[in-house]
């Protein structure tokens, strides 16, 4: 819970690169520029890797005033650390892989993409009873899992890329600074990294908050936060998979299939109203699939109520956000996240 925002942080890089790097590789398939496809994934796998590497020095430059910030006191500090320590290895392909799926998703290669990121995910799995309670490393174990599942699910995608795709290059004569490659796939994929930023910035406002009631708050708000994204997953799913039809439809000048698509909204909206009634019904039993301390889950179920009320509309703002970044609209779709996760998250 305390070391959340790190990994929020990873996922603001890899959205930003992912989504800007999907957007404009998409706009260049229905406008059939195969080179630019190739410099776009290019760009964001040398740009994943090489800011990754800056995330993993600063981790571990300055570990103990960062695990400060985030809220960690003398209980919780050597549990935090060794998270971060091994963590922090893992950065670089944390955000390569993660970006490399939304590109792959781009080419219309969504199974491939899925498989992409569900290698990474069951490795995670598997590994983490194995390190956690096998080798009896705890939170440290947690983070040796992740690191090997993102670098399992890293060179999958490399796999994919030399082997399969035949539009996408993560090969260094590809790679190029011009063309307004970086200039584009960040200022369009910037909306959703500042909103993970943002993201990370309220949760280390809420552990500094919950950490002066006990550590017991805290834990709560963390598995809050990991059972939530069950409801916040599944709608922001939807709305990048039809992010890639949005922007090869406009690409390609086809304004009425781009509306078609957008109207794609309702079904957001459907699955959003159905989670949410899922998590009310059984709150009290998936706070208690994380932990079975009392006093966490009496917290849990608390937060977790208060947290589904925006359920059923949170894929709605997802699928807007997207349509925005598919035509270039990028301010207004940070608009929207500088209010959801700053602006008004914060201060309330």
């Amino acid at each position: 819970s305390l070391t959340n925002p790190i990994f929020i942080l990873f996922m603001a890089v890899a959205n930003m690169f992912g989504m800007g790097g999907s957007a404009v590789a998409s706009i260049a398939l229905g406008g059939q520029d195969q080179k630019r496809m190739r410099q776009v994934s290019a760009f964001i796998t040398y740009a994943s890797l090489v800011v990754g590497v800056l995330f993993a020095g600063a981790l571990l430059d300055f570990m103990q005033p960062i695990l400060t910030l985030f809220g960690v006191n003398e209980e919780t500090y050597a549990f935090a650390k060794g998270y971060v320590f091994y963590i922090s290895y893992g950065a670089p392909f944390i955000i390569w892989s993660a970006a490399a799926s939304f590109v792959v998703r781009a080419e219309g290669a969504s199974r491939e993409a899925m498989i992409g990121s569900m290698v990474g995910t069951i490795a995670n799995i598997v590994l983490d009873p194995l390190f956690i309670s096998g080798l009896h490393m705890g939170a440290a174990g947690a983070a040796i899992a992740t690191t090997i599942g993102n670098i399992l699910a890293s060179l999958y995608f490399v796999w994919y890329f030399l082997k399969r795709s035949g539009q996408l290059s993560i090969l260094p004569k590809d790679f190029t600074l011009g063309e307004n490659i970086p200039q584009r796939v960040c200022t369009t994929g910037f909306p959703t990294a500042i909103f993970s930023v943002l993201m990370s910035v309220s949760t280390i406002v809420v552990n500094q908050i919950l950490v002066k009631y006990g550590n017991a708050p805290v834990a709560a708000i963390g598995i809050v936060f990991k059972a939530n994204m069950f409801i916040t997953f599944l709608q922001m799913g939807l709305a990048n998979g039809v992010q890639p039809l949005l922007g090869y439809s406009y690409g390609a000048g086809n304004i009425s299939r781009f509306r078609e698509v957008e109207r794609f909204t309702k079904i957001c909206l459907i699955a959003g109203v159905a989670a949410t009634l899922l998590y009310f019904v059984g709150r009290e039993p998936i706070i208690r699939m994380f932990i079975s301390d009392d006093e966490v889950v009496y917290y849990g179920v608390k937060m977790l109520i208060a947290y589904m009320l925006s359920g059923p509309v949170i894929g709605m703002l997802f699928v807007n956000m997207n349509c925005m970044q598919s035509v270039n609209y990028a301010l207004p779709a940070t608009i929207l996240s500088v209010m959801r996760q700053g602006v008004l998250l914060i201060p309330l």
